[in-house]
């Protein structure tokens, strides 16, 4: 892969900075933390809440740092004299204003992934097609916010002929930000869904943030989005660009129909404009039928063969942690990590349902739901009861409400357990998991459900983040 290398005064012109002190030193990278920079990096000094990278200037210098990002000059004063020293007034902004110059030279044509659930596997399965077809460098991980962006940016390969942005966001404005920074030729919607609804008051609202990837688009550019929504006329009203709608429902420009769900993946047709093609899947969940038919749509809108896309997604692989699957000593684990909304939980359950027997479903808290909170843990309940586990494990305080609308609903004492720890969630479980039983584990992000995992199989050795 080829990146691009910096001088100190280049960085400089493009954060609007002050050059404090040159090297003759090359900036081969970009890097935000000392345990994983590499030598010839631009170390950038973020000032937060909780950390000041300034603190850690000396650690990047010794690790080999060609050159520091920095706000405040007294903070480096008397280090090495063999680095580049550039001020702006905000190290964050100076760090999106390079990559907003760096995005501003590619020749690659750029697409902005957003949604509520599921961006990162479209993200993933569209990066997977469009390698198909030519060089295509992504996001990696989750570097998709307003520090991650930008990094993502600068380390795209300068070769490639598609980039693929994956861009989250938890308030109104921050995807206009993102777009600003990264100037998509195109767009991805992947859902509408009640994720941060606590944050963001309602669904309107939620859809219009995410609307926002649309607006700086051309009427010569395209977007894919949701059909299924009653929101399809405001995603139309936010954009001049064209707008290709993908779902089940009939007015959709690509529909899914005859969908199928095993516990060995999904398969589904999938009826486009000018085409029709069945499509199968090695993975977990109805809902990636729909994540699949997403990437697909765009593959084909960028006039690539659908039927190569369907045959080529039947090779591609969960990412991790995202209801991906794993055999250990003969029990089924769906590890699911990474993050959790109403409308994630929902569908995970409803794929724990068609899993072998005895069946656990191993939920906590979903957070940044707000007033909406209780209502929306207790309707998780519910359909927990209807789908009937042997064994519910309940962890945290919101997800204790899960546990109380279970029992309400039908669900037997012994079968469902509220708990307050993790710990004590291992230790539950370390009793009760047996040879051919499907255990789920589904929670926020701030749960850390891997430490459960990690303390029933040590060895696993799987990325769970």
């Amino acid at each position: 892969m080829k990146t691009d290398n910096w001088t100190a005064r280049q960085i400089a012109r493009a954060c609007e900075g002050q050059l404090l002190r040159d090297s003759n030193l090359p900036i081969n990278g970009f890097s935000i933390d000392t345990r994983t920079l590499q030598p010839g990096n631009l170390f950038v000094a973020l000032k937060g809440e909780n950390q000041d990278g300034h603190l850690y200037a000396a650690k990047a210098v010794d690790a080999g740092a060609a050159a520091l990002l920095i706000s405040n000059e007294t903070a480096v004063a008397g280090l090495s004299d063999k680095v580049a020293i550039i001020k702006a007034t905000d190290a964050l902004t100076g760090l999106q204003k390079i990559a907003q110059k760096r995005r501003g030279q590619l020749q690659s044509k750029v697409i902005g992934i957003t949604g509520s659930n599921g961006k990162t596997t479209t993200r993933a399965m569209l990066q997977h097609l469009l390698a198909s077809v030519g060089r295509c460098s992504a996001t990696s991980g989750n570097l998709n916010n307003h520090i991650g962006l930008p990094l993502t940016i600068l380390g795209l390969d300068a070769t490639a002929d598609y980039a693929v942005l994956e861009m989250g966001m938890n308030h109104q404005g921050e995807i206009r930000d993102l777009c600003r920074i990264s100037q998509p030729d195109a767009a991805l919607i992947s859902n509408i869904g009640p994720a941060h609804i606590g944050i963001l008051g309602s669904l309107k609202n939620i859809a219009l943030a995410k609307a926002e990837i649309l607006e700086s688009l051309s009427e010569k550019q395209i977007a894919v989005v949701p059909g299924d929504t009653e929101f399809s006329e405001l995603l139309r009203q936010a954009t001049k660009a064209g707008l290709v709608y993908f779902g089940a429902g009939e007015n959709n420009d690509y529909r899914i129909s005859e969908l199928q769900m095993t516990v060995e993946g999904v398969s589904f047709r999938l009826t486009a404009p000018d085409s029709s093609s069945d499509c199968k899947l090695h993975l977990a969940g109805r809902h990636n039928a729909f994540n699949a038919t997403a990437a697909l749509a765009l593959f084909h809108q960028l006039g690539h063969d659908l039927q190569k896309g369907c045959q080529l997604l039947e090779s591609f692989a969960p990412v991790s942690a995202r209801m991906e699957r794993v055999e250990v000593a003969g029990i089924n684990i769906l590890l699911d990590c990474y993050n959790a909304n109403p409308g994630s939980m929902s569908e995970a359950l409803s794929f724990l349902n068609v899993c072998p027997a005895p069946r656990i479903a191993v939920l906590g808290d979903m957070r940044e739901l707000g007033d909406m909170a209780v209502s929306m843990h207790r309707q998780l309940g519910v359909q927990a009861a209807a789908s009937r586990p042997e064994l519910l494990v309940c962890v945290g305080a919101d997800a204790a409400h899960i546990a109380a609308a279970a029992r309400e609903n039908g669900m037997a004492e012994a079968s469902v357990i509220a708990l307050s720890s993790n710990e004590e969630a291992a230790e539950v479980l370390k009793d009760r998991l047996i040879k051919g039983s499907t255990v789920l584990f589904k929670a926020s992000r701030g749960m850390h459900f891997e430490t459960i995992v990690r303390s029933l199989w040590p060895d696993l050795g799987k990325d769970l983040h």
